[in-house]
């Protein structure tokens, strides 16, 4: 679990879920009061939905739309709410009566100007986090006199000691400046907490900024690298890093562990992991991030952190987690031009670069007679049009063929560190893909092995994420069992798995889901499966009327590996139904 070295920092970050309202605030204290480690730098986002609403009334004073004061007024009453809840409103009445008052003359500037910079954007969207990180403190402070789980603690406006200029891929730490600064407001005080304003920061001249889209996250692993933390925990609202999108799998599992690289492709493709830019002053420093569920804090979470290289390999899931991209258009370009001339992917990204096209992924043939690569949808016409001015000449000529643009495409990626390690991963990976009619567009994977993606049409997105997911993940035992008819028969075999299923599995790895029983007028269907000790009493009040098509649309499941349909009828109209559905790839049992 998390280390516990005493007088060693930790930092503790909580998303807006996390401090939605007062309960959720005394929950962020009952769970750092139960945290191993003294001193604790808790990092905290604005309440649930603030800086969108902070943005909104910039928006709304530029449009000199009167609504901004009544919205204004609404967002200061919800924070002197949720004070008088948790008993500090007397700390933070004369704080947000000073705040509200000065915010509504920013508001005034703006509306009388009819626009507004990004400073004052900037200035207005960040005060969230600041009364959050007030209000958490001011709820310690109190806590503190009555509680001795509760530390003493102090709070911290970042923008005191942090300091970031603007870079291409977002804002970067002067740690020079910053580092010092920090060091120095810490001083002799040994107080062993301290609430820090995430998302907000300031740049060199002084000015407010802030640290953009994630930036809470971020403010977590620069704080950590500033205070030599030996972890970062981002408390959020699922219990870890899952090996894929569970509303679209539902067999995802949380993963104990993964490295900073294999969370660094997972987000990238969209996963929901820390977003690279944020990881890296951890990564920088070697710091562990925790990812847990403030919701269930005693779940372990999963651990990101850079592993011993000389830990034993896991070659059963040699991938780590599954993630995709949707809304992607594939641009191929291809002639018999481009084969052996140097510099044509520097004329091809040059000019890609030059307008703004984001490219997520590139597959080029070893005969370099074409080159394929996908960018987000919205950009798939530039994109064409750009690669087309660019090679105008070639094309005139008849040296490049042909520029062909494809929408509605998805990219499915597979990311795991010991992929390199374990044979046959790529076959399993085809396989599921090619079991479940998924045409594959096109492939890329790099020479470190850590990633394969594939360009995929957007409406096989789930049914292949699903099917790779039981492919490499799933028992190949995995089996999907609907009975039809718990007659004499059905209910003799239904007792009997009741019996035999839990041995099935410890001995032989078969994993048998009853998820669905069907009579001739009603039905029951469950996922994952069906309680096989009380079924009885759930068809009774839970089941359905019958609908032969739906019950085996449910049974053959895209997430797992194996259809299996047990007929214990003597039905001659569900018996000519078998040929269909053997051509489905469904399995047939029947006694008669």
């Amino acid at each position: 679990m998390l280390h516990r070295v005493k007088n060693s920092w930790v930092v503790h970050k909580f998303g807006g879920t996390s401090v939605a309202n007062a309960e959720r605030y005394r929950k962020v204290a009952d769970i750092l009061s139960h945290e191993p480690s003294e001193r604790k730098a808790i990092v905290v986002s604005a309440m649930s939905g603030v800086t969108d609403k902070l943005i909104e009334l910039v928006e709304l004073a530029r449009k000199r739309n009167e609504v901004y004061r009544a919205k204004a007024d609404a967002l200061k009453q919800q924070h002197l709410q949720a004070a008088e809840d948790l008993g500090v409103l007397g700390e933070l009445a004369p704080v947000l009566d000073a705040d509200f008052s000065d915010l509504l003359a920013v508001l005034k500037a703006v509306w009388l100007g009819k626009s507004y910079s990004e400073e004052t954007l900037e200035l207005v969207a960040g005060h969230g986090e600041i009364w959050s990180a007030q209000m958490l403190n001011a709820y310690v402070c109190k806590e503190h006199a009555h509680n001795p789980a509760i530390s003493r603690s102090r709070w911290l406006d970042a923008r005191a000691v942090l300091t970031v200029r603007p870079g291409e891929t977002g804002p970067i730490v002067d740690w020079d400046v910053s580092k010092p600064r920090f060091q120095a407001w810490l001083g002799e005080d040994d107080t062993p907490w301290v609430v820090i304003t995430g998302y907000v920061a300031s740049r060199p001249d002084g000015v407010t900024t802030t640290l953009k889209r994630n930036g809470s996250d971020f403010s977590a692993s620069i704080f950590g690298a500033l205070s030599d933390a030996v972890d970062i925990v981002i408390w959020t609202d699922v219990d870890g890093v899952l090996s894929a999108d569970p509303r679209r799998v539902p067999e995802a599992i949380v993963l104990d562990e993964m490295s900073y690289d294999e969370a660094v492709e997972l987000a990238y493709f969209g996963a929901k992991v820390l977003h690279p830019h944020t990881m890296a002053p951890a990564l920088m420093a070697g710091i562990p991030i925790w990812i847990r569920n403030t919701f269930n804090p005693a779940h372990r979470g999963t651990k990101i952190h850079r592993p011993d290289p000389n830990a034993p390999r896991n070659f059963v899931h040699a991938v780590k987690g599954f993630s995709t991209v949707d809304k992607v258009a594939l641009i191929n370009l291809e002639g018999t031009g481009m084969i052996g001339v140097p510099g044509v992917a520097n004329r091809l990204f040059g000019a890609l670069k030059d307008v703004g096209v984001s490219v997520i992924m590139i597959s080029q043939a070893s005969s370099e007679h074409s080159i394929c690569f996908a960018v987000p949808e919205a950009q798939g016409q530039t994109a064409k049009e750009t690669v087309e001015k660019a090679f105008f000449a070639e094309l005139h000529h008849g040296h490049i063929q042909r520029v062909e643009l494809a929408t509605g495409c998805s990219i499915l990626a597979a990311v795991g560190d010991d992929m390199v390690h374990a044979a046959g991963v790529s076959a399993k990976f085809f396989g599921a893909l090619g079991k479940a009619g998924v045409n594959i567009r096109a492939i890329a994977q790099g020479s470190s092995e850590r990633n394969i993606s594939v360009v995929i049409d957007q409406k096989d997105s789930t049914r292949a994420l699903r099917a790779v997911h039981s492919g490499l993940y799933l028992s190949d035992q995995t089996l999907s069992v609907g009975i039809i008819g718990p007659g004499l028969i059905g209910s003799a075999l239904l007792a009997q798995l009741q019996a035999q299923a839990p041995e099935l599995k410890s001995q032989f790895k078969i994993d048998l889901r009853i998820r669905g029983i069907m009579r001739s007028e009603r039905m029951l269907m469950a996922n994952p499966r069906i309680d096989l000790d009380t079924w009885a009493q759930h068809f009774e009040k839970d089941s359905v009327p019958a609908d032969l098509e739906a019950f085996v649309n449910h049974i053959q499941a895209d997430h797992l590996p194996h259809t299996v349909l047990i007929d214990c009828t003597s039905s001659e109209e569900i018996a000519f139904k078998y040929k269909d559905w053997l051509a489905r790839g469904i399995h047939i049992v029947t006694p008669n």
